[in-house]
């Protein structure tokens, strides 16, 4: 028993230097006495260390050269026992989707594990806990977070299985499924520009961190070049209290884009919350003559009678799970892929 803890302790110790750079991909590590003389134990476990992370293709004996790491972007060949859905936020979007892959994951006999990102510790540091807690499969929604590509190339080479949601990033090391924002944007733009208002605004938050608000953005100029695009001032860092502030902005932002004075008859916003809090600011002040339409789909848009471009949940988190299925099943032929899923235009009022 004391031996399989010193073993699998080298062993985490070896990944944890790879993963902060110590032994780089291509480098030798030290040979087994060195490490024996290191972590003060024999060669024989020493080598059942290495053992493992041989098996896991993380390292590779090399006739000449000793032990290298060796990552490669093969996916892991495993199972779905365990899914970690992580994100730096618990928001009514998020939980929309884990309600429906909750569901294909009960089906399937797999267990979900929600890790909300702590404003105190990396995304990267978060992932690879997670790794070390020999959880391999892993659904990541950035929101405003960042991860580097090389980070994704680490984690993928030491044995994580990754699907990107809601976030478009050009990676060899990660699948992406995402909203078709194109579809999005062109199917609301067609609504509004269809009931002749006079001019149309687009409304994005004034972070353009998220990938996704991006796409949308650059869709609205696409469609409608002479559009005007307005940045509402949302604070990134309180997302604890992110209702209370979309309240506190839309009165100022209402009162100098939507005064009486050559203010649009439409508004496309990026997304529902900030088109629940502008309509309810625009109710709010008796302004009815501005067509407010939004992308994402909430009970109180439903109530407000708010067109929106409906996210399907439900198909993002079955494309989710086929990605996961297909990285652990056919782990040697794995490519990655983005996917962009087209949702529905639910016209109200």
């Amino acid at each position: 028993m004391l031996e399989d803890l010193h073993y699998r302790k080298i062993k985490n110790d070896l990944i944890q230097k790879i993963f902060n750079g110590i032994y780089q991909d291509g480098a030798a590590i030290p040979s087994e006495r060195d490490l024996s003389e290191e972590y003060h134990v024999s060669r024989d476990t020493v080598r059942k260390a290495l053992d493992i992370l041989e098996e896991e293709k993380i390292i590779q004996r090399k006739i000449g050269r000793g032990t290298v790491v060796s990552l490669n972007r093969q996916s892991y060949c495993g199972n779905l026992d365990i899914i970690a859905l992580v994100a730096p936020a618990q928001r009514e979007f998020f939980g929309l989707f884990i309600e429906q892959f909750q569901k294909i994951a009960d089906r399937n006999n797999s267990l979900v594990v929600f890790v909300q990102q702590s404003e105190c510790d990396s995304m990267e540091s978060t992932l690879f806990r997670l790794l070390q807690k020999n959880i391999h499969n892993v659904v990541l929604w950035l929101d405003y977070e960042v991860i580097s590509n090389q980070c994704l190339r680490l984690l993928r080479g030491l044995g994580m299985n990754i699907v990107l949601f809601d976030t478009i990033v050009k990676t060899p090391y990660a699948d992406c499924v995402c909203l078709d924002n194109q579809d999005a944007i062109l199917s609301l733009y067609r609504y509004v520009a269809g009931k002749k208002t006079k001019g149309i605004a687009y409304i994005n938050r004034e972070t353009l961190k998220s990938s996704s608000h991006k796409e949308r953005v650059h869709a609205f100029q696409k469609v409608f070049p002479t559009g005007v695009v307005w940045s509402a001032p949302w604070d990134w860092n309180s997302t604890w209290d992110y209702k209370n502030y979309y309240d506190i902005f839309t009165n100022n932002f209402i009162f100098d884009h939507l005064s009486p004075t050559d203010r649009p008859g439409a508004v496309i916003c990026s997304d529902g919350a900030m088109g629940l809090a502008i309509k309810k600011a625009l109710n709010q002040q008796e302004i009815s003559d501005v067509l407010l339409v939004t992308i994402d789909d909430f009970p109180e848009l439903n109530e407000l009678g708010v067109t929106v471009y409906r996210q399907p949940y439900h198909l993002f988190a079955a494309q989710i799970f086929e990605c996961l299925k297909e990285q652990n099943v056919n782990s040697a032929d794995w490519t990655a892929v983005t996917y962009r899923i087209k949702g529905e235009l639910i016209i109200r009022g």
